[in-house]
């Protein structure tokens, strides 16, 4: 007979195993979002990027990877370690606290869906503005909630899409250091926040729409602010 114990011990290292894999494949960002925000910078497959960069979230380091593939000098903040693969620097930092680099010290600075996760977008946005150089380019994004699925869901239930009152979003599904999604900011917000920081809004584009059950890659819907899931925001710091 099988001891209550033993079946305890082989869910928890089952579930342990899938954390794990499932922490270790593919990017965290949502479908198309990486591709979007590189062109965005205008760093994209065969373009070539020069001068020093910022990967903040880095997750397990695609986007930093691909940076360094075009050519930027990649520096990358993560709090949750051990899924990054990058080969590049990688600095453990709070980013709800001032980061740990000099004024104007990065030509570019990639923000890829983390202002949800922030407590204190206001300030991060500051300090994104503090530790590029003059005339850089910083990339933001976070969820659309006006959306028409974000739209028909707070209608309906009052809470939007990729914004749940579940431990599973509320929570880093991976590791306490960091927060889930506990800011919702529309794009208004988002360019005032923006603004207010320093930063000049130069443009917007949306990620992929989502379709519940159907993959992004295949899905029919079209992308904009109507249908795509994630905004994602061009800032540029105006030079001297």
């Amino acid at each position: 007979m099988v001891h209550p114990t033993s079946w305890i011990q082989a869910f928890e290292h089952g579930r342990a195993a899938l954390q794990a894999r499932l922490t270790l494949r593919g990017p965290r960002a949502y479908g198309d979002t990486h591709d979007i925000a590189l062109a965005l910078l205008g760093a994209g497959a065969t373009e070539c990027g020069s001068g020093k960069a910022l990967d903040l979230g880095a997750g397990r380091g695609e986007l930093s990877a691909r940076l360094a593939a075009v050519g930027y000098d990649v520096t990358a903040v993560e709090r949750y370690r051990p899924q990054f693969r990058a080969a590049v620097p990688l600095v453990d930092a709070d980013l709800n606290q001032v980061f740990p680099f000099d004024d104007a010290t990065f030509d570019i600075a990639m923000a890829v869906e983390i202002l949800e996760h922030l407590e204190n977008p206001r300030f991060f946005l500051r300090e994104l503005w503090r530790v590029l150089r003059p005339g850089g380019t910083a990339i933001v994004s976070t969820p659309n909630l006006t959306s028409l699925l974000s739209r028909v869901l707070f209608a309906f239930v009052g809470q939007w899409d990729l914004f749940f009152n579940h431990p599973w979003r509320l929570r880093d599904p991976y590791s306490s250091l960091v927060h889930g999604h506990i800011t919702p900011m529309p794009r208004w917000l988002v360019e005032h926040h923006a603004r207010d920081a320093g930063f000049r809004v130069e443009s917007h584009r949306y990620s992929s729409s989502y379709l519940p059950g159907v993959p992004w890659r295949i899905n029919p819907l079209p992308s904009g602010g109507t249908f795509g899931r994630i905004l994602i925001t061009r800032l540029h710091k105006p030079g001297n």
